[in-house]
């Protein structure tokens, strides 16, 4: 149920950046405001806490967001405040972008790798992937290294594995047959 009531949350405040040309800000004022909820949970916590007057709680927002988010969105939080629904405000930042992504064209590729990429191996992956999937791409590099080397490329669905930790056990596991 919570998925589907973020979903029509966050749909409604799609349509309403639409119409006010402001849907990439507003993904990334509620992308911003989500992080500030997850970096400080005691914050969610006292806007979620029922015996906390409703005043108070929308007092704190306006003093956190006011004039750092569009009126839009800051009056969104108060909104999801008052219904008792800030909790979800994670799951609703999501379906905002996944819808934006969807209308806009545009895929999350996330490439882990065991060092930093440089900008030109990122632009060249960025391409291919643009190439692949005919979509813009926006490309997050992440580290993991436990990987040795090689990359690991998440892209909506699926998953492309070509790490040496990938490998080393695939061979691991040959050798294991071949023994036994």
């Amino acid at each position: 149920m919570a998925s589907i009531v973020s979903e029509r949350y966050a749909l409604s405040l799609y349509e309403v950046a639409k119409e006010c040309g402001q849907v990439e800000r507003f993904s990334e004022e509620l992308a911003q405001a989500a992080a500030v909820f997850e970096d400080y949970p005691d914050y969610l916590k006292l806007l979620t806490t029922p015996s906390i007057p409703l005043p108070e709680k929308q007092e704190t927002l306006k003093k956190v967001f006011g004039g750092k988010a569009h009126d839009y969105v800051l009056n969104f939080l108060l909104l999801l405040t008052e219904k008792r629904r800030i909790g979800l405000i994670s799951e609703i930042c999501k379906a905002y972008r996944d819808q934006y992504y969807f209308e806009e064209g545009i895929a999350e590729v996330i490439a882990v790798t065991a060092s930093p990429m440089g900008k030109e191996l990122q632009d060249k992956l960025r391409k291919k992937m643009c190439d692949v999937t005919g979509k813009k791409v926006i490309l997050k590099n992440e580290v993991d290294p436990k990987l040795i080397g090689g990359i690991v490329v998440r892209i909506e669905n699926r998953q492309v594995d070509t790490s040496v930790k990938t490998r080393l056990a695939e061979i691991a596991q040959q050798m294991n047959h071949i023994i036994a």
